[in-house]
């Protein structure tokens, strides 16, 4: 199902039709001639159905007599029709009754939908709320042409909230009449808004939960090969279980495809997601980790900040002594010897401190158990102490 959502507005730019009297260019070339831009555009994608949103005092009277084949036993609604918009009164019940004619010149279902002015907050969010219970389900595009100076704003925050709710917006088009040259108006496609608002969400989205998965489409739809997008799929799995040497190699392995510049949006975003795949570039797994945790710790993630923070102090102390520290064995022989070193006293309590207060806050968030020392219980009561407490340990077993 595909509706396509257009405005009347208030214009009266020709004395006789309203709107100015346009032709239309689209971009395969086709041209149609109508002061009205929505009937020009049904014309042309040809939707399922066709919304037409307008106030009381819309130019719901100029669009009727731009009908074709209006006979002469309905000159008595066009007439009713032109008081009311002068009066500014139109109704529900006068909009009821003029939709057969729309719906017959358009040859298609068609729904007339009266929306406030928008003037306040609260009538903005009527118009939203019309616009989505109007579009119905399905794939929607939208007109911006016509209508007041600020709905095509809202047309685009609709546009944004109709694909929140499960919709695909297909369009949203413009009739620019100002560019007017040689006789002909072009149609603007400002489809590139929402593949801008898509990706502000995805890196929202992806500063909330560091799932890389959710720039793949994006991405894609801008040229970048498959195999690599689905690098980025991989490394948000095998980070999610704290598999850092793989992810860091999926990581690796998609990052050169941002060493070039990206069309489309995902150029104006390439920066920002170099620099949130930055951990990746460091040169050892133990800085990998320590970024990791920082992340994950400005995102609220305790489990998995306390996790990377404590493991990447282990692999420091891996590479330090010449050891691997991807070999679990050797990694808990590691441990166990620098909690043998920190119980001689051969460390500052400071360190101390900080690798016992993140080994048991990763036993007890990783497990779901409470912690045996009360200063660690009272940590797990208080969101803010326990991210403050989280960042010193890090700091201190960094120095």
């Amino acid at each position: 199902m595909h509706t396509l959502v257009s405005f009347l507005g208030r214009g009266r730019d020709n004395p006789t039709s309203g709107y100015r009297e346009a032709t239309y260019r689209f971009a395969d070339g086709t041209t149609a001639t109508t002061p009205f831009f929505g009937l020009a555009l049904t014309g042309h994608l040809k939707p399922d159905a066709l919304v037409l949103l307008g106030t009381e005092s819309s130019m719901w009277d100029v669009l009727i007599e731009n009908l074709p084949g209006i006979a002469e036993a309905e000159e008595a609604l066009r007439l009713e029709m032109m008081e009311a918009v002068a009066a500014g009164s139109v109704t529900v019940d006068l909009l009821d009754r003029a939709q057969p004619l729309v719906q017959r010149a358009v040859a298609r279902p068609v729904r007339l939908r009266l929306i406030p002015f928008g003037r306040d907050a609260a009538e903005q969010r009527q118009i939203l709320e019309c616009i989505e219970q109007a579009a119905g389900h399905g794939e929607v595009s939208i007109d911006v042409t016509h209508g007041f100076r600020h709905l095509p704003m809202l047309s685009l925050v609709s546009a944004f909230v109709l694909e929140r709710l499960g919709r695909t917006v297909t369009g949203i088009y413009y009739g620019a009449l100002e560019m007017t040259a040689d006789g002909h108006t072009p149609v603007l496609r400002l489809d590139g808004l929402l593949t801008i608002q898509r990706w502000v969400e995805a890196l929202a989205v992806f500063d909330a939960s560091g799932d890389y998965g959710v720039f793949a489409p994006l991405l894609a739809a801008d040229g970048v090969p498959a195999d690599k997008t689905r690098c980025l799929q991989d490394a948000a799995f095998f980070e999610r279980i704290s598999n850092v040497a793989d992810a860091t190699r999926q990581l690796r392995t998609f990052l050169p495809a941002l060493d070039a510049p990206l069309p489309g949006a995902s150029g104006l975003f390439q920066k920002r997601l170099r620099e949130r795949l930055a951990w990746a570039r460091e040169s050892n797994l133990a800085a990998r980790q320590r970024k990791l945790a920082h992340q994950y710790l400005h995102r609220g993630d305790f489990v998995r900040a306390a996790i990377f923070g404590y493991e990447s102090l282990v692999s420091r102390l891996c590479i330090e002594q010449g050891c691997d520290p991807l070999d679990y064995p050797v990694r808990e022989q590691v441990a166990q010897a620098f909690g043998a070193e920190l119980h001689a006293g051969e460390h500052t309590d400071g360190k101390r401190n900080a690798f016992l207060t993140l080994k048991n806050l990763r036993n007890a968030l990783a497990h779901g158990t409470p912690p045996t020392r009360e200063a660690l219980q009272r940590l797990l009561r208080d969101r803010d102490n326990l991210a403050a407490e989280i960042q010193r340990c890090l700091q201190r077993l960094e120095a």
